[in-house]
């Protein structure tokens, strides 16, 4: 495991020498370039026998760089950020076996991203490098074409896929981050992006496999998407302060009887089968001012629901993700310094083994500009949304004892967010999510300061509150401040 650790670090350092070199290239091949123009002569050539010499020299070294290409714009096109990242909680958590409770916690994470090819084909490749102080967190190199583990990966490959580009339409295969929906704070549309919860207020977008079409007509885009291989979220470890008294992030106490220890619980993980792949179909267009969409989509359910068995003397409750429909639809408009948006989902699912329900939201961003620079600011941005969710059916399935409500978020929800920009290198943020019922809240204050191009520093405070049934309540010994220094490049 210190083997591991030592190589991440090696792998950082002589990341950031190599970027620092290819900069400083970079920068010498521009003044060499300037060189050569003010140095080259602006008399004609003598006569065209000097000219075919000229394309005679020149034609062996265009022929050598058009040959490597492909692989020198990996190098060019190579983007990434290194990001250093500490958090303190101002209390003890509440105390269990096996509880991880080291304070504070650092973690590093290098991510990159890159792509070659041209105009008509592409390739894109992304992901990351990291490690850090938790326990039972990290663990060995991404997995393909399924990632069982709920640990983080040393190395993350992410994202790898293809893409055609032609008139009339675009083709993509490969593993890429999926997104649908078209609110700003919560949507209820945009749930196919599974995430790293290992730290569920920090998460990371996993890509997912995928074969997909956009067809284009005119103002509308067509698309249609397959999704042959199912790939989870990684919830926070048992040992961790995020997965609360039953070591577990998604169960609840009243969920399962954890003082027995006739009772387990385990996963029933969706294996790669043709039963198990799911269909994604989705229509958007922009019509006089409107950004619209529609989507639907047929498959299996992010969020998972709970079902029982009884072997033996012990009694098994087993996650599951069943089966679902979803059908969403969205819009978003501008009016002076107004912007309107809403989303609304309907969740169908089939044979009842979880509920039937609609998810709905709506919000609004407006710009204060002219009060803002009376508080010497340069603007402030505020955005509210309510969301809210009816249980058309509940489940109702025979031993299915649990429906995937308390994973749900936007039940009954209001999220604020308001910025402060002072300049282009000093702003602050507020975010609020407060859940009626059951009562529970978050609440984060931040600060981000561009200390130079391409380095930022983040400041940020983090407080739960609620019941202990709550989404949030649950955390509520979990008051945290983090710090984040970030290089890009």
């Amino acid at each position: 495991m210190n083997q591991i650790k030592y190589f991440i670090i090696f792998f950082l350092v002589f990341f950031l020498v190599f970027s620092s070199q290819q900069f400083v290239s970079a920068d010498d091949l521009d003044l060499l370039n300037d060189l050569d123009q003010e140095m080259s002569p602006t008399e004609e050539k003598a006569g065209d026998d000097l000219d075919l010499f000229d394309e005679l020299e020149e034609s062996p070294a265009e022929k050598k760089d058009d040959r490597f290409k492909l692989f020198t714009q990996i190098g060019k096109n190579l983007e990434g950020s290194l990001q250093l990242r500490g958090h303190v909680f101002y209390r003890e958590p509440e105390d269990r076996e096996g509880l991880d409770k080291k304070n504070p916690v650092g973690e590093a994470l290098l991510r990159f991203n890159t792509w070659t090819g041209n105009d008509m084909l592409r390739l894109d490749f992304s992901g990351w490098l990291e490690a850090g102080s938790q326990k039972d967190t990290y663990e060995g190199v991404f997995r393909w074409p399924q990632d069982k583990d709920r640990q983080r990966h040393y190395l993350e490959l992410n994202e790898l896929y293809l893409t055609l580009f032609q008139d009339d339409y675009d083709v993509m295969l490969g593993k890429k981050i999926f997104k649908n929906g078209i609110s700003t704070l919560y949507s209820p549309a945009d749930r196919y992006r599974f995430a790293d919860l290992n730290d569920p207020l920090d998460p990371k977008d996993f890509g997912i496999w995928q074969t997909k079409m956009d067809y284009y007509i005119k103002e509308v885009t067509i698309t249609a998407a397959i999704f042959p291989i199912f790939n989870a979220g990684k919830p926070p470890s048992g040992h961790s302060r995020w997965s609360g008294s039953t070591g577990d992030y998604d169960i609840y106490e009243e969920d399962v009887d954890t003082s027995d220890d006739d009772n387990e619980v385990e996963d029933d993980f969706p294996n790669i089968s043709i039963n198990n792949v799911s269909y994604f179909a989705r229509a958007k267009t922009t019509f006089r001012g409107w950004d619209l969409f529609t989507s639907v989509y047929h498959g299996l359910n992010p969020y998972y629901v709970l079902r029982e068995e009884t072997r033996g003397a012990k009694t098994v409750t087993i996650k599951e993700n069943v089966k679902v429909g979803n059908y969403a639809a969205g819009f978003s408009t501008d009016y002076k310094k107004w912007e309107f948006h809403g989303e609304g989902l309907f969740s169908f699912s089939y044979d009842g083994k979880d509920d039937n329900y609609i998810n709905l939201v709506g919000g609004f961003t407006y710009t204060i500009d002219e009060l803002a620079k009376k508080l010497l600011l340069e603007k402030i941005d505020v955005t509210i949304e309510y969301a809210g969710e009816t249980v058309t059916k509940k489940q109702y399935a025979d031993n299915y004892t649990r429906s995937s409500q308390k994973s749900r978020l936007g039940q009954n929800n209001i999220f604020t967010r308001i910025n402060f920009k002072y300049d282009e290198d000093l702003s602050f943020q507020y975010i609020s999510d407060f859940e009626f019922d059951p009562s529970g809240r978050y609440n984060r204050i931040q600060s981000k300061y561009k200390i130079r191009q391409g380095l930022e520093l983040t400041i940020a405070a983090g407080f739960f509150n609620g019941k202990s049934d709550s989404y949030y309540g649950r955390w509520e010994r979990n008051d945290r401040l983090v710090t984040t220094l970030k290089y890009s490049f």
